[in-house]
């Protein structure tokens, strides 16, 4: 019997570590970021749409420096500003600490200005992961201009990698039968909904599996579960695009 609702949640809309596939797009990313995490700037900016991997990026770099590092990972800045400055206020001069600042798009001019000054000491480095949009407004201050070292893109996935995304998450959890049913045809239309963003991907596929749970519930004799008819996808494509509207 297929499980379409546990194979559902691995496409959940969550930060979790054990849903992150290493995608070559993506560690390229990782490592530029490490590296300049590594080299102590001030200031690094780490950009792209909604969507595209920023959060699961920071979150995997605090895991793997955590041990290393004087490290501090902040997932809603709007509400923790006032710990996060708190905490600066506190870093000794012989002390390196580095804050990871997810969503910082949410931080008004005034905590950007406030964090910025705490960067010109020297012995702190800011993290941001921000949308495009913010940086431009960022570029258009004199102050920010020349003091943010390095800003790093994220990019979007390719097909190859969109498979890769979907397969992975599939046998990684032990559901292979599941996995076998896509097709290229599949991934084709599921890349091409998604246009590259690893979060469409993600909210397409847990739409696919309800799609599919619905059915296979009514009537399990008309899904082919040798192989994903297209109208599957279809259907959950027009259920997103009917949401979203």
């Amino acid at each position: 019997m297929a499980d379409f609702k546990q194979a559902r949640e691995l496409f959940r809309d969550v930060v979790e570590l054990e849903l992150y596939v290493p995608l070559p797009s993506q560690e390229k990313v990782k490592i530029d970021l490490m590296s300049a995490i590594n080299q102590r700037d001030k200031i690094i900016l780490l950009t792209g749409e909604a969507g595209s991997g920023k959060s699961m990026l920071l979150k995997k770099i605090y895991e793997e420096l955590k041990e290393k590092q004087i490290l501090f990972f902040i997932s809603n800045p709007y509400a923790e500003i006032k710990s996060i400055l708190t905490l600066l206020k506190k870093v000794k001069p012989k002390n390196h600490q580095i804050f990871l600042i997810d969503e910082a798009q949410l931080l008004s001019p005034e905590e950007w200005e406030n964090l910025r000054i705490y960067a010109d000491r020297g012995n702190v480095t800011l993290v941001f992961a921000t949308h495009d949009t913010n940086v431009d407004q960022l570029l258009n201050k004199k102050h920010f201009k020349s003091r943010i070292n390095y800003i790093i893109p994220t990019v979007k996935i390719s097909r190859e990698e969109t498979e890769n995304l979907i397969l992975t998450k599939l046998t990684r959890f032990g559901f292979y039968d599941i996995a076998a049913m896509f097709t290229s045809s599949n991934f084709r239309r599921i890349h091409r909904f998604s246009r590259g963003s690893v979060r469409m991907v993600n909210q397409l596929m847990f739409k696919i599996f309800d799609v599919l749970d619905y059915f296979y519930t009514k009537s399990p004799a008309r899904i082919n579960l040798k192989r994903l008819s297209n109208k599957y996808v279809e259907i959950a494509i027009m259920d997103l695009k009917e949401f979203n509207a």
